[in-house]
């Protein structure tokens, strides 16, 4: 076959191809041009899942009658021309290839009126026909009615699907929208059916509530933006009590425009890492902004892909809001009234009976920031440390002093946070220890059940996290190096993070083969390796293996990079186990501790460190109301 130019009308459907995908592209597209216009209301009709009808109607500025049938013509546009720079552009729409693209795939109607004219016209283009405009008298704004989509195009008609499946398409991308532009009142009606009505009332959280049908708004946080940073992230988020098992619920715009990108939408994971289980994603919207200089959106025709110059400083503003909303509002996760019964009363009684008796179970130390050596690293207390766990032990009859005073050394790192999360983790008395697993402790607000391993685990991960940062991590010498010999997959895991094994604090150098020595282990692992002539190979065996596991996180889209589950993974072996008794001390001391994390609600892993039934939930139960 010859080459030769394709006819426009064939051309047309082409280039339709590429912005027009499905009714909930036309929908899209509409909204945009509405959204240009100004409009501050905005009704989406749909009928079929778009296939029978779709109609966007805005009360936005219009288009001149003069101008109507123009906007049909391919690459025509009013908002950029020879001068205008394709990098810095500030509206949604700009290549001028909607309406023609929409028009040459349906039957189109657009009635409009602009703002300084008296009476408006009506333009009809059917299947890529020249348009035919004509005066008619209606109201200021646009409206756009697309009938028969894709008919003389059979083979994209049947690649839809359903009309109940499209129809959803639409009412995700309608809520997107609705969400993006807070300050625009949204309406979608779906075979006569309300899907997506937003009050238009620039509440963000509010708009939040109105597309995912969240009933509580206290559920949602608005994100403090400082209005004269260059580069910001606004929005609301939920409370990590609102997570799914999909991404479904989290939406990203920049500068107004709605994005799908992998790198920010995982800045908003990690800034929910440490508060939600694995595998689980929270309910967010992020408004990013940027100078528009630094956004190139002329990427694809749907508009969906962007490219930042400077991607990681946007990477990093998302994280770091997510973190600063969450860190004093993520609740205690509270108990669910079908387990009040069965889970209170075996807990209770444990903490009860170890009050009533008076007798301590046998006392589990905790591990302190300078252990003391033996042959394997670990031994008897010194004298200087002996007056270290008394000082943290007074501490703990002594409330007043103690929330001026950081406790462990790397208490005063962390006494900002601190202050910062006392409305989220209050002053607790503690009541003892149940099942040799949870310590029990109550406030005004009720009973908590705190899981001692997660809670101390908290604990750990936070010390050594903040000493990995400072570059300070402590290490123990081992008299006599151990050599450890590993199987082919652990050689490769091994070889993979050799660099975040040492920064962690383990001195570790190749032995021959497939063989390692162990030279030094980390300081917060001697407690767990003292007493035991190979303690350092298990230690280090468990810690390989932990780290490693399936969607355990290395660099696989998990929440956790390699080198943090590294740290969460020798906090883990570093803390108190379920089934280790303690001492009421040491269960006091551990909550002392938890209060001062940047986290305190849950372990490095995401699960919750404690779990809180309420004072009403008691009363409740005990038919008191």
């Amino acid at each position: 076959m010859p080459i030769k130019v394709m006819p426009d009308a064939l051309a047309s459907r082409v280039a339709a191809g590429e912005v027009v995908e499905r009714p909930s592209s036309v929908v899209k597209e509409l909204i945009e041009n509405s959204l240009d216009a100004g409009a501050s209301r905005i009704d989406v009709e749909l009928q079929g899942g778009g296939r029978s009808s779709i109609r966007v109607v805005d009360d936005g500025h219009g288009i001149p009658a003069d101008q109507l049938g123009l906007a049909f013509e391919r690459f025509a546009t009013s908002k950029v021309d020879e001068s205008s720079d394709l990098v810095a552009i500030p509206t949604l729409g700009f290549r001028g290839e909607a309406l023609p693209s929409i028009a040459a795939v349906a039957d189109v109607t657009a009635v409009s009126r602009h703002i300084e004219s008296e009476s408006g016209a009506e333009c009809n283009v059917t299947f890529g026909s020249e348009p035919q405009v004509l005066a008619a008298g209606v109201p200021v704004g646009t409206s756009v009615t697309v009938r028969q989509l894709f008919r003389n195009v059979p083979a994209r008609l049947k690649f839809l699907s359903s009309d109940s499946a499209e129809a959803a398409r639409v009412a995700t991308m309608v809520g997107q929208m609705a969400l993006i532009r807070s300050d625009v009142k949204f309406r979608l009606v779906v075979d006569g059916a309300v899907r997506v009505n937003t009050p238009g009332d620039f509440d963000d959280a509010t708009a939040l509530a109105a597309v995912y049908r969240v009933k509580n708004v206290a559920d949602l946080v608005n994100l403090h933006v400082d209005p004269g940073a260059a580069f910001r992230a606004g929005g609301a988020i939920g409370l990590p009590t609102l997570h799914f098992g999909r991404r479904s619920h989290i939406t990203v715009a920049v500068n107004g425009r709605l994005v799908h990108s992998y790198r920010l939408t995982y800045a908003i994971e990690r800034g929910y890492h440490g508060f939600l289980p694995d595998k689980r994603f929270p309910m967010a919207l992020i408004k990013a902004t940027a100078p528009l200089e630094d956004v190139d959106v002329n990427v694809h025709p749907q508009k969906t892909e962007v490219r930042f110059r400077r991607e990681g400083l946007m990477f990093s503003v998302i994280e770091s809001s997510v973190k600063e909303a969450l860190g004093t509002r993520a609740p205690v996760r509270q108990f669910s009234d079908s387990r009040i019964a069965s889970s209170l009363t075996t807990s209770l009684e444990g903490a009860f009976a170890m009050r009533r008796s008076g007798i301590s179970p046998p006392p589990i130390e905790i591990q302190d920031d300078d252990p003391p050596t033996s042959s394997n690293g670990a031994g008897a207390p010194s004298e200087s440390q002996e007056r270290h766990g008394e000082t943290a032990r007074e501490s703990v009859d002594e409330p007043d002093q103690e929330s001026s005073r950081g406790g462990w050394e790397f208490g005063q790192e962390r006494s900002t946070s601190s202050a910062r999360h006392r409305d989220v983790l209050p002053g607790l008395r503690v009541l003892g220890q149940a099942q040799s697993t949870y310590i029990v402790a109550e406030d005004a607000s009720g009973v908590f059940l705190i899981d001692q391993h997660a809670a101390h685990e908290r604990v750990k991960f936070e010390e050594i996290k903040a000493r990995h940062v400072a570059q300070s991590v402590d290490s123990q010498l081992l008299l006599a190096p151990q050599s450890v010999e590993l199987s082919p997959q652990r050689q490769e895991i091994y070889s993979e993070g050799a660099n975040w094994f040492a920064d962690a604090g383990w001195d570790i150098e190749p032995f021959g083969g497939d063989s390692i020595l162990i030279r030094a282990i980390p300081q917060i692992l001697v407690e767990r390796a003292a007493g035991d002539a190979n303690g350092a190979e298990k230690a280090f065996l468990r810690v390989l293996d932990d780290v490693t596991q399936p969607g355990a996180g290395r660099n696989n889209g998990d929440s956790m990079p390699w080198s943090e589950r590294l740290l969460a993974t020798m906090a883990c072996h570093a803390a108190v186990r379920a089934g280790d008794a303690l001492t009421q001390g040491s269960c006091e001391e551990i909550v002392r501790l938890l209060q001062e994390c940047e986290h305190p609600q849950s372990c490095p892993h995401g699960r919750p460190t404690m779990l809180l039934l309420t004072g009403e939930a008691l009363e409740r139960e005990f038919g008191r109301r």
